[in-house]
């Protein structure tokens, strides 16, 4: 499986990466010191595997970057937010499972990328 990791991203960079993002984003609001947030690190490490070339995944340290946190009025910790086309489309708040994410992205995106099979040519 191909692994993209989780870019981070902070008050210079966010608007370049998720609102002008040629493709969706989903953002983890997060810090280094709240015990939920700790606790999603392998969920947001796990998606960007599943979702190579359909989805951008990304990381906002609100330690150094609260400046998101207040624009985007993030008061839940972990907080995860769907960007597409530079809005906000799906919130998801509070410590979950991979799969709870997935099971809620699932209408605006479709995972796994199903492969087209080419037409078969008989001759006879």
């Amino acid at each position: 499986m191909n692994m993209k990791p989780a870019i981070e991203i902070n008050e210079g960079n966010f608007e370049t990466e998720v609102l002008k993002s040629s493709q969706p984003v989903l953002v983890e609001f997060a810090t280094g010191w709240s015990l939920p947030s700790m606790m999603m690190n392998g969920a947001m490490d796990e998606i960007p595997a599943e979702s190579v070339d359909r989805l951008k995944v990304a990381r906002v340290q609100l330690d150094s970057s609260p400046n998101l946190g207040l624009w985007y009025g993030i008061r839940c910790l972990p907080s995860i937010l769907y960007f597409s086309g530079g809005e906000v489309r799906i919130g998801i708040f509070g410590s979950t499972s991979k799969e709870a994410i997935l099971s809620q992205l699932k209408p605006v995106i479709s995972l796994p990328r199903k492969t087209a099979i080419a037409p078969q040519i008989t001759q006879g």
